[in-house]
């Protein structure tokens, strides 16, 4: 049986030791800022109510009373890593009612899709890819579409129009949001 040799530390062996230890500790500090920037937007709370935050889309003496208007989304949007200003995210057709209420619908038709046009000479809301039809108040008329146009929440603050947008599930005679 040979008794485990018990050489001493040699000046290379502990310069050695050292220097892989040192380097361990530098590349863990560099490595701090890297891993933060990585995975900061999972530490980020999260944007609460962004989503669901009424988008202003006018003043209410821009709504003439009774003419449709098409206005379009705009917010910015937000995902885990990168944020993008003045993203449009839908559209809808607001109208001024007498009372000063206002009424939004959907652009988007509820058969498959398509944007839904005004159509000034027959004075109703018309897709253009399959012929479905709806009145001004959104119900349906004729064609494919399984039920009428889907209703936006308008909002008035003091002078501004405000729409709460969703999106909707299309195909289905039940309106779900998506």
């Amino acid at each position: 049986m040979s008794e485990p040799s018990t050489t001493p530390p040699t000046r290379r062996s502990f310069l050695s030791a050292l220097t892989v230890l040192l380097g361990g500790a530098i590349t863990a500090l560099a490595s701090i800022p890297v891993l933060g920037s990585l995975f900061s937007p999972l530490r980020a709370a999260p944007a609460t109510g962004a989503a669901d935050a009424p988008i202003p889309v006018g003043t209410v003496s821009e709504f003439p009373v009774g003419v449709p208007r098409r206005v379009e989304l705009i917010r910015s949007v937000t995902d885990a890593w990168s944020r993008s200003d003045a993203t449009t995210v839908g559209a809808a057709w607001v109208t001024r009612n007498a009372d000063d209420t206002f009424t939004a619908f959907s652009t988007i038709c509820p058969h498959l899709g398509c944007g839904v046009n005004l159509d000034k000479q027959r004075n109703i809301f018309a897709c253009p890819c399959h012929t479905s039809a709806f009145g001004l108040d959104g119900k349906f008329q004729t064609g494919p579409a399984p039920r009428g146009l889907d209703p936006l929440q308008v909002e008035v603050r003091g002078k501004e129009v405000l729409i709460h947008y969703k999106r909707f599930k299309q195909g289905t005679p039940e309106r779900e949001t998506v």
